[in-house]
This record gives structure tokens, sequence and C-alpha cells, in this order.
């Protein structure tokens, strides 16, 4: 879901009660989503869809990173592991209480045929990636230096602004391969127009290219509200719904395609959780050493030699009512 689909999605929910003023600062709770992260997010919508958050006696606001809202109550932070780390960096008291997605949610695809593909073929490919998705290039770069044994040039990136330039750049022969997410990796993917090389929608494969087990997007508090009431109960809430996504069948899943901005590409929607599902996490378990586990991730790869100083000990919280 872009960030214009879920500003809709959000100020629908706001409208149907979902934000509601007045409520005690005990039971109130801002969740601020950083922009960009598309379907790592699901749970917390399915959280508010499936009325876990309400049955939990949660009453949820809705906000981005750089809004100023400052209701009563506690804050709740959705961000990628690589966010996370650099508030670190900057002296930020963040704590990580529970894993959402353990996969990156990417794709490195090549428009030739697979049988086609060989270290030559990556020493010469222009491989497109998203804007704003600084992990995209690394990962690429590293899975194609593990598995073929080439590391990309600088020049052999290039950046796309979205999914209609990136599709265009692919059929044009601008670039000759991809790193991206959904749901433009399905929609080459079945097309045919794209040929999935490293998939890092699979934990497999994600424990196979970059170790594992990992931790991708996480649910963050600032250390004052890791005690606070609403947030276990959150904590609940969002556990429940990482259960129902992991069991769901398809029928139920199609009546929540709008939720990613799909309502009228149900069946697109469904090839791509097929895809998805896997990469969140059943029950929201973190500890230490995943933590540790994902960050030497991140230190591996190209530039990320700044996350080795970080204490992991001090990224990571308990909160009652949240698996660990």
């Amino acid at each position: 879901m872009d960030r214009r689909r879920w500003m809709r999605w959000a100020a629908a929910a706001a409208w149907m009660g979902v934000a509601v003023d007045g409520h005690a600062a005990q039971d109130t709770v801002l969740l601020r989503v950083q922009a960009g992260l598309g379907l790592r997010a699901l749970p917390l919508w399915l959280a508010q869809r499936l009325g876990y958050l309400t049955q939990h006696g949660v009453h949820v606001r809705w906000g981005v990173e750089l809004d100023d809202l400052d209701p009563p109550g506690a804050t709740v932070q959705v961000l990628a592991l690589q966010t996370l780390a650099q508030r670190a960096l900057q002296g930020q008291p963040l704590r990580a209480w529970m894993a959402l997605v353990r996969s990156p949610q990417l794709g490195l695809g090549a428009a030739a045929p697979s049988a086609q593909v060989d270290a030559s073929y990556w020493r010469n490919a222009r491989i497109g990636v998203p804007a704003g998705t600084e992990l995209a290039a690394p990962l690429a770069a590293q899975v194609v230096a593990q598995r073929w044994g080439v590391l990309p040039s600088t020049r052999q990136w290039v950046v796309l602004r979205g999914p209609a330039q990136a599709q265009v750049a692919l059929l044009e022969g601008q670039v000759q391969a991809l790193c991206w997410g959904e749901p433009l990796l399905t929609q080459l993917e079945l097309a045919g127009a794209l040929h999935v090389q490293v998939d890092l929608r699979h934990p497999q494969q994600s424990q196979r290219w970059l170790g594992g087990p990992l931790v991708c997007t996480c649910l963050c508090c600032s250390m004052e509200d890791i005690g606070h009431p609403a947030v276990g109960r959150v904590a609940g809430a969002v556990q429940r719904a990482l259960r129902w996504l992991s069991t769901a069948s398809a029928i139920d899943l199609a009546d929540h395609a709008d939720v990613a901005g799909m309502a009228h590409e149900r069946a697109l929607f469904l090839q791509m959780m097929e895809r998805l599902r896997g990469t969140y996490s059943v029950d929201g378990a973190l500890d230490v050493a995943t933590m540790q586990q994902s960050l030497r991730m991140l230190a591996a790869l190209p530039g990320g030699v700044r996350y080795q100083g970080l204490d992991v000990a001090r990224l990571v919280a308990r909160v009652p009512g949240a698996a660990g």
C-alpha cells in the first residue's frame, strides 16, 4: 500500500470511530507507522479490522512519522529494523518488543529466463531498486555476491520512483533486473516478465542468503511507555491478528483485500499473500538473540559497519502480554 492509500484508510478508520477523543489515557495508544512500510504493517491493520484492538480495550489514533499528533497515552511505533538501528545510533531511547515481519519481503528478479542468468549477466545488468528503500540495493548486492560471486558496481544501480516507472524500465530494457516488493513483484512474475532468482519473501530463503532467524519490522516504544497498560493490550491484539493471518483461508483473506488497497484485485491479492504469508511472525516473539542475528545481518551488508557497535540488549524490552 502506498502512502496515499494508507492515509485514505487511516482517515476512514478515524471517521468510523477508530480514533476517538475523550478516552482515558490508560486506554489510548497512538500508532505511528513508518512511511513506506507497505504490507509489512498489515498485522496492525488486521488487528483493527478484525476488532481485536477494540476487544482488548484499546482506543487507537493512527499517525505517521512526521505528524504532530500528541494525544494522551502511549505511543507505539512500527519501524523497519534499519530505522530502529539508525535511531539507536542517534541516541533515541527506543525499545523493540514485538516482531511483525521476519523477512525483507523483497525479491531479486531478472528479465532473462533463469537458464540465462549467470555471473556474467550480473556483471553487466542494470538493476532497478525503489526510491526510499535503503536496504534494497545492499540486500541485492549481498545475494548476488553470495550466489554468483559478483559484487555489482555503483553504476549498475538504477533508482526508480515507483512501480509504474519500474515496470516501464523493465519492459523497455532500461534495466535488466529488479529488486522490488509487492504487489509489483507478483504482477511481473505472473506475467512472465520477471524471473525471480532470490526470493526474500520466504524466511527459508532469507536464512539461506542473509542468515537467520531475522526480525525485519517490529513494534517499538520509548522506555517510558513500555509499562503503559494499553501497550500490553496492543500486544495481545496484534498477536491474535498474527495468528489469524497464519491460518486464515483464502476466502477469509479475500475479504480484506481492500485493507491493502486491492479491493478490485482480489485474485492478485491472494497470489501475493500466498507468497508473503510466511514472512509474518506467528506470535510476535522477539528476543535478544534474534535481534543480535538481525543486526549482524545489517552490519554485514555494504555500508553496514556502523551498526556493529550497537548494544543489542538495550534495543529489546519485554512488554507484559507480548511473546518473547
